[in-house]
């Protein structure tokens, strides 16, 4: 009677132990929700946030900016054909005026410090700020002598269409004389592009913005999802997304950086460009020359676009490391772990201890010192034999 109020204390003391396991288990479970939870919102918030800094600096006209630090150019030592040129291009375009400069559109400040004006710039400047297309003249090469001009640039940056018609918009562009429809009819023009690296930012950062769109998606699917499997599919599919937005965003940044120049000394490159198509070296020279002394002339700083562009940056590669993390995917096989882990070595002793004391009935097994576990004795069966 002693061996059986024994035994069912042993299983009471077991069955509370499995309770109490149980709890720790599920309080265990509902913290790693709760963690899981909290990581994949702050993922989500944080993709987001990503999302609206990319499309602010990807829409805004600030990627760069440009100043002059010079009241005045001088270009000593070159041909006066190029001196000419290059003077007349930094008296007209960026003597008064602060550009910055974006993916889709261009503006132009007036210097603060700038009190003259000539007459052709007074019809411009009236407007303390005026935005366009980033525009810039696109034609053959064979077409130099048409096509490259002052007046054609200044209808390019500041008319935001595509079209130049030489005898029609020349007055248009020089003297903003507004457009007849009557004098329409030409024989040849030039035309207006966004600059080639601009193409290609738009794609680059269209591409960046939609796999940022796919990243929150999958952020957001992952804790609906019940089923391992599915669950895996959409964390592969998430972390491949956030990886090719780092990698379309670094691409952006990169083509960006290496063309802070660009549109500054692009009506500069074409002329360096002509005079070495047609093999007039010297001018050539001298072009290179007068260009290195404009750049000296001007300042060209990143803006609050490409701080920005940076910032989503940053932060997309911090959104891949939460999907890494975060997301986890748990098995019945890692439950059966984790219950296990919970069971100490000491608590499993004692289990097996008590098992053993507890003894069942006469009735249902033999008596325990009768088994075979004495080899050399003889049992009691060989004893009456003997006899």
């Amino acid at each position: 009677m002693f061996e059986t109020q024994k035994t069912t204390n042993s299983v009471y003391k077991i069955s509370t132990k499995q309770r109490k396991r149980d709890k720790i288990l599920s309080k265990k479970k509902e913290l790693s929700k709760k963690k899981s939870f909290i990581g994949i919102g702050f993922g989500i918030i944080l993709t987001l946030i990503t999302i609206i800094l990319q499309c602010i600096a990807f829409f805004t006209p600030h990627w760069k900016e440009i100043s002059p630090n010079a009241h005045s150019l001088y270009v000593d030592g070159v041909d006066a054909l190029i001196r000419t040129e290059i003077l007349h291009y930094f008296n007209n375009v960026h003597r008064y005026t602060r550009h910055s400069y974006g993916l889709f559109q261009r503006c132009e400040y007036l210097v603060n410090n700038s009190s003259k004006y000539n007459n052709q710039q007074d019809l411009f400047n009236k407007q303390q700020k005026k935005c366009t297309k980033n525009y810039l003249p696109s034609y053959n090469p064979d077409h130099f002598n048409e096509c490259h001009s002052l007046p054609y640039y200044t209808f390019c940056t500041k008319a935001s269409e595509k079209k130049f018609d030489i005898s029609n918009d020349y007055l248009r562009a020089t003297f903003d004389i507004p457009y007849s429809q009557k004098n329409s009819a030409s024989t040849f023009s030039c035309s207006c592009h966004y600059p080639s690296y601009v193409l290609i930012c738009h794609i680059v950062g269209i591409m960046a913005l939609i796999f940022l769109i796919l990243t929150c998606l999958l952020f957001i699917l992952f804790p609906f999802c019940s089923d391992p499997h599915r669950r895996l599919k959409i964390k592969c599919f998430g972390i491949l997304s956030s990886i090719l937005s780092i990698i379309f965003l670094m691409i952006n940044l990169i083509v960006i950086l290496q063309n802070l120049e660009y549109e500054s000394v692009e009506y500069l490159i074409a002329i360096q460009r002509h005079y070495k198509l047609n093999q007039i070296y010297q001018l050539s020279q001298d072009a290179k020359i007068a260009m290195d002394r404009f750049l000296s002339s001007i300042e060209i700083r990143i803006g609050y676009s490409t701080i920005l562009a940076w910032i989503a940056f940053v932060l997309s590669i911090i959104d891949g490391i939460f999907l890494i993390t975060t997301c986890k995917i748990k098995d019945k096989h890692e439950e059966k772990e984790t219950r296990v882990s919970l069971i100490s070595p000491q608590n499993e002793e004692h289990d097996n201890s008590l098992r053993f004391t507890a003894i069942p009935s006469d009735s249902q097994s033999p008596n325990p010192l009768t088994t075979s576990n004495f080899p050399n004795e003889k049992s009691e069966k060989q004893w009456e034999d003997e006899v």
